[in-house]
């Protein structure tokens, strides 16, 4: 519950602070003009105070979703139909402000411009710095698809690494061994990224297999923006320079349908000749050709749950608990998938469903009800030295 509102005035908040009634006001109503050192004690007593205003409030209140990059692929869709749904609900306005990473600065700017009341922070590169002003700026804040450890933030990650886990396994439980694996042309410098290329190689490790340094390839440079545009492109080049490669991992669904789309340039069958999983379940994958393969990650869930979480910030000022969850993933499996070509050769047993009845290296674990595998309890602590 927030503190008991106190009988106190604008006035006298003002004259505690030492500024005008008005410059309470614009702090109160998110407008620019006010220096940050100013507006963090102005917050703090009304925080303190548990003030609001006393006459009706003008226009509502107004939550600004950051994006650092313009891609705006179906995971990003999926995250704002989750934020807008539930502003409609709650009588609050959304916003997009495109941000550059380095421009910290620029983006408290953007959102004072705005006149933000809350920030739902984007998947994305998040250095200390952007944290720390963020936590300092008196906005509730929660960040998607990452973990936090400044306490004045939140987060609603989701389990990319379990996600990730339990897709390789499902390839290596059709007998797959020779598995390929796309990364967008950031690398791994995403942490959720980090996370799901982290449990490929965890399992691939786990069933004894050494991953070829062909295997994985970062996404390669175009001039077109889209994912599906670079998995083209770079699934060529996979191809290229590991043509024995009989199943791949994709970073997210979007550089899967360019996989998709440069496999059947090249003459192979999908998943007779090489198989393919995604991950973000965009929401046509199901009517790709073939259905995509892919893990399911519940971004509409984390955008609403974002969003809800800032609402009930701003109904409970100077009271509230930063949201910090993490969501669920799990594997979807479709026709994009199938039992590795190879495997009578390669003398593994498969069972009645066409898996393999045991996979070296197999540790208990969690178990998956959609892929039947054991997966880690926890997400890996990513070394990427070696």
């Amino acid at each position: 519950m927030g503190r008991p509102r106190q009988n106190i005035s604008i006035y006298q908040i003002a004259q505690e602070v030492g500024v005008s009634a008005s410059t309470v006001s614009r702090v109160m109503n998110n407008r620019v003009g006010v220096g940050e050192d100013v507006r963090g004690k102005i917050n703090k007593l009304l925080c303190k105070y548990n003030f609001t205003a006393s006459y009706p409030v003008v226009r509502p209140p107004k939550i600004a979703f950051v994006i650092w990059e313009t891609d705006t692929s179906g995971y990003l869709l999926r995250a704002i139909s989750g934020i807008a749904r539930h502003t409609q609900q709650a009588g609050i306005e959304y916003c997009l402000i495109f941000s550059r990473n380095g421009s910290d600065d620029l983006l408290l700017r953007q959102l004072r411009d705005q006149q933000c009341s809350g920030v739902i922070i984007g998947t994305g590169e998040h250095r200390e710095n952007t944290q720390s002003i963020l936590a300092e700026s008196g906005l509730p804040v929660i960040f998607l698809d990452t973990t936090v450890d400044n306490p004045k933030l939140g987060y609603v990650d989701n389990d990319s690494y379990t996600g990730s886990c339990a897709a390789t396994r499902h390839l290596l439980e059709l007998g797959h061994r020779k598995i390929g694996y796309l990364l967008h042309y950031s690398g791994t410098t995403v942490f959720d990224h980090r996370q799901r290329y982290q449990g490929y190689v965890d399992t691939m490790r786990q069933a004894g297999i050494e991953i070829e340094p062909e295997w994985v390839i970062n996404g390669l440079p175009t001039d077109k923006t889209s994912r599906g545009a670079v998995g083209i492109i770079t699934m060529r080049q996979l191809l290229c320079q590991a043509p024995e490669l009989t199943a791949v991992l994709a970073i997210d669904d979007g550089m899967a349908l360019g996989a998709i789309t440069a496999i059947h340039q090249s003459g192979r069958r999908i998943p007779q000749d090489i198989s393919i999983v995604g991950f973000d379940n965009y929401d046509d994958t199901e009517n790709w050709y073939p259905a995509l393969t892919t893990v399911d990650h519940p971004i509409e869930q984390a955008g609403f749950l974002a969003a809800e979480a800032i609402e009930q910030a701003l109904k409970n000022p100077g009271g509230w608990t930063p949201l910090r969850t993490t969501l669920a993933t799990r594997l979807v499996i479709r026709e994009s998938t199938g039992p590795c070509k190879d495997v009578k050769e390669s003398g593994v047993r498969m069972n009645s469903r066409g898996r393999i009845s045991n996979i070296q290296g197999e540790q208990p674990g969690v178990r998956s009800q959609e892929s039947g595998v054991n997966l880690k309890p926890k997400k890996a602590v990513v070394n990427f030295d070696n």
